[in-house]
């Protein structure tokens, strides 16, 4: 059982910032006496399916609050099912022709967000995206992963 210890409503990861030279963290001023680091990791995972525990490994003891994964190569069905603990799954898409591509966003379970309904904008083999809306603190963020076929890998209908 892996903890994340990312609960955002506690003053532990409510940080006074003198300087940071970390450009991984994106810094969001709540008040001026308080900042708080918001992360994002992306990774092109090439293939989800039993790998949740290699990538919380790879993320230990420093977990985001967002989980941006491309070609994650699940239909929905089994994207529905991927338990990566401490987080929920906010977005996707899920090619319904082709194998593998597809996009996902996995977000921490101490936030809110609403997911945003692009679908129209997805082309199998071309351009696969999905965003969310997240709400962090007073602030909203939206959140989108793409991925990208290569254009010499993208097929002319």
């Amino acid at each position: 059982m892996v903890n994340t210890g990312l609960n955002l409503a506690s003053d532990a990861n409510i940080k006074q910032v003198h300087h940071t030279e970390d450009r991984n963290y994106h810094k969001v001023n709540l008040t001026n006496k308080r900042t708080v680091y918001f992360k994002i990791f992306h990774q092109n995972i090439r293939g989800l399916g039993k790998r949740t525990g290699k990538l919380l490994s790879h993320l230990h003891p420093d977990f985001p609050h967002i989980l941006c994964l491309t070609e994650h190569h699940l239909k929905y069905s089994r994207l529905e099912k991927v338990h990566i603990e401490g987080y929920k799954l906010g977005a996707h898409f899920c090619r319904q022709i082709q194998e593998k591509g597809d996009v996902a966003v996995f977000v921490h379970n101490s936030l809110g967000f609403l997911n945003m309904d692009i679908v129209k904008h997805c082309k199998e083999q071309g351009i696969e995206i999905c965003a969310l809306k997240l709400t962090f603190g007073t602030l909203n963020i939206c959140v989108l992963t793409l991925y990208r076929v290569p254009s010499g890998n993208v097929s002319t209908f």
